[in-house]
């Protein structure tokens, strides 16, 4: 589960295995900010960057004084020169809602592995989503 920064605030045993890079971080900053990301993320700009800038464009215009969320869009444009060009697409969207993309995991062997993406938010809450994840579909 990730808060509307895309602050991991809670997770289960089998994602931190197959995700070990990800958590006690923030999902996003390590999409844009750590090289390994574009290993793991195939087709990395078109498939991860693209619709990533997007849910976070579409999260500042929902929470504009959010300030975590600020700081999270100034070092992902700070901190990595194609997320700029992207930036300036002006692309907004929600949440992945059964997207098929392709990752790396390091524990699911060479290939690449086909994931099923799906986010849900709890009514009383729409600032947390809980993202699931669903392999070799």
């Amino acid at each position: 589960m990730s808060d509307v920064a895309w602050n991991v605030v809670a997770h289960n045993n089998p994602s931190r295995e197959m995700y070990p890079w990800v958590y006690e971080r923030n999902i996003m900053r390590w999409a844009f900010l750590y090289p390994g990301a574009r290993e793991q993320l195939v087709n990395w700009k078109e498939s991860w960057a693209v619709p990533f800038l997007a849910q976070i464009r579409t999260a500042a215009a929902q929470y504009p004084d959010n300030e975590q969320l600020k700081k999270l869009v100034a070092d992902i444009l700070e901190g990595c020169p194609e997320a700029q060009e992207l930036w300036d697409r002006h692309d907004f969207y929600e949440h992945p809602d059964g997207d098929i993309r392709h990752m790396r995991i390091p524990h699911g062997g060479a290939g690449e592995v086909p994931v099923r993406i799906m986010a849900l938010a709890p009514l009383r809450n729409r600032q947390l989503r809980f993202i699931v994840a669903f392999h070799g579909v």
